[in-house]
């Protein structure tokens, strides 16, 4: 093999390392959102959508007494991540709310109906028994990052 031959050689075989898929550093898709906490974080985003863990109502520490006070505090705890990803309530999919008891379904879905924008995300609501922390409500979602 001649120096001309085996200089294009050595060029394109690192020119196709240099390229391999693995091999390069790359920015990760996703961003991490909210709390990034040693189990979970807040939220994550990728390039079309955010996920956002279910959200408690502890506001440091505290909670407040009630299905309607700790919904509120939920639902705007959710659009502070839904505002650090670049994205809205309006632009929601799918919730899922977590009732330590169904009885409190009324009382929830009162608040929920009054601070979620029209149209209201697809839902599903299920009663869990105890939640973690003796919290009487717990959502999630799944929101639509916009098109720019």
């Amino acid at each position: 093999m001649g120096l001309l031959h085996l200089t294009t050689f050595l060029l394109a075989t690192v020119g196709s390392v240099a390229a391999a898929p693995g091999l390069r550093k790359s920015k990760s898709p996703i961003t991490h959102l909210g709390d990034q906490g040693p189990i979970l974080s807040g939220g994550v985003a990728s390039r079309d959508l955010v996920f956002v863990s279910g959200t408690v109502p502890s506001i440091n520490g505290t909670i407040p007494d009630g299905v309607e006070a700790q919904t509120e505090v939920i639902i705007n705890k959710i659009a502070a991540i839904l505002e650090e990803a670049g994205t809205s309530w309006e632009n929601a999919l799918k919730t899922t709310v977590f009732l330590a008891d169904m009885d409190d379904f009324a009382a929830m879905n009162g608040v929920y109906g009054r601070l979620l924008p029209n149209p209201k995300p697809a839902r599903s609501t299920i009663q869990a028994g105890k939640l973690p922390g003796d919290f009487v409500v717990e959502i999630e979602a799944v929101v639509a990052m916009p098109r720019c």
